[in-house]
């Protein structure tokens, strides 16, 4: 099972750099791409190479079974080094090159360590496990402490850098790659606090895991998934953004069509087409398409029933709203809900209020954008259906039309 999810994770690496490998064809390369590219190649190595250190045929040959943990881990080094040099490109650009040159020597100097303290400390590995005598505890403690604090700092600035960047970009698919890698970060944050745990048992034993196990496995396959993840993210968000606004509108379709079918039992001419029985439930294809033309008419509807709406109904539905101590937007609502019910009950009786008794009523101001007045409709919609002070305005029309007719 450890071997499965190993090779899955340097088989997800290298397919996802070939694939953002071919989204680079032709243009522009981002600041720290290409460093995110290699740690993920480095790191989908180093996960995908380790197991072999144990397999069959090879484990049998000793030079290869001691010197694979040893490149594993100079690869996971690699990597980290690579991700703090994406984070360094991304904050800063050019003007971080001294920063940057400096990370990469201190991390060839920790790889070169490394090395030197594998060999220094007489390491035999056996089945996924590293041994050394008791002589050579000291070695392969600092072996681990290089490691570990190495880690920690590169994964440590990766994360705060590329969440600083994120925070300054405006809501859109740059940014959601960058939180996206954000989270791998965080991952790998605690991917390398675990590694705390082999460098105590083998201070105290002079035996540790080589680093294969099935719970760094997983961490380490969820940390390039979120990191492709990010990179590819302004290939595949468009689609998936595109998949979520035409669910949104399916629902939201669905949410007003009571409001669209009290308004054209009255006014069937608010309807731009002719709806057949299917049309009736909502407009069949593009369903943004068909949310646009049912926010036109349904407006069209409250412009051709301003003349049965009597001005004291705004009035009755505002003062019910302060007490039931509604906020802004559910009262603006819910009196949009009572002036059209209102209208509605007097348009099917065939009332009609002169101006200026008739005074109308204009629906808040909102956004220029689908989204924004579709989800006002929405509430309106949701107050039209089953608020109380929309059924107490309409059984107040119905109760007293002599009274309103006589104000009128």
């Amino acid at each position: 099972m450890i071997e499965l999810v190993e090779w899955l994770a340097g088989a997800v690496a290298i397919v996802g750099v070939l694939f953002r490998i071919r989204l680079w064809r032709g243009g522009p390369l981002q600041p720290g791409a290409r460093y995110l590219a290699a740690f993920t190649v480095c790191l989908g190595l180093a996960m995908a190479l380790l197991p072999f250190s144990w397999t069959s045929g090879i484990a049998d040959r000793p030079l290869v079974r001691y010197l694979l943990p040893l490149l594993c881990t100079e690869l996971k080094l690699a990597a980290e080094c690579f991700l703090a040099l994406t984070a360094l490109a991304v904050r800063n650009g050019d003007r971080s090159r001294p920063l940057m040159r400096r990370q990469a020597l201190g991390s060839v100097l920790v790889m070169a360590a490394v090395a030197v303290l594998y060999r220094a400390a007489g390491v035999t590995p056996v089945a996924g496990r590293i041994t050394v005598e008791a002589a050579g505890r000291a070695e392969l403690a600092g072996y681990n402490v290089l490691f570990t604090t190495h880690s920690l700092w590169c994964v440590g600035l990766f994360t705060l850098l590329i969440h600083r960047s994120a925070r300054r970009l405006a809501p859109g698919l740059l940014r959601t790659g960058l939180r996206l890698v954000v989270v791998a970060g965080v991952c790998g944050l605690y991917w390398s606090v675990m590694s705390l745990i082999p460098l105590v048992e083998g201070l105290r034993t002079g035996r540790q895991t080589s680093g294969a196990n099935l719970h760094s496995a997983a961490i380490g396959l969820a940390t390039l998934v979120m990191v492709i993840g990010g990179m590819t993210a302004t290939a595949w968000g468009g689609r998936i953004a595109g998949w979520v606004r035409r669910l949104r509108a399916r629902r939201d379709l669905r949410r007003i069509g009571p409001l669209w079918e009290a308004l054209y039992a009255v006014r069937p001419e608010i309807a731009l087409e002719p709806p057949s029985a299917r049309g009736r439930r909502g407009p069949a294809g593009d369903p943004e398409f068909a949310l646009y033309r049912r926010v036109i008419e349904i407006r069209d509807g409250q412009l051709a029933l301003r003349a049965h709406l009597h001005a004291e109904v705004p009035g009755w539905a505002s003062t019910a709203c302060a007490a039931a101590r509604l906020d802004r937007r559910r009262t603006d609502a819910t009196v949009e809900a009572a002036v059209l019910a209102a209208a509605l009950e007097a348009a099917a009786a065939g009332r009609r209020y002169p101006y200026p008794g008739t005074g109308g009523h204009t629906p808040p101001a909102t956004t220029a954008d689908l989204r924004t007045e579709s989800a006002q409709l929405v509430l309106v919609a949701e107050a039209f259906t089953h608020s109380p002070i929309v059924a107490a305005v309409r059984r107040r029309v119905r109760t007293e039309p002599a009274a309103l007719q006589s104000e009128g």
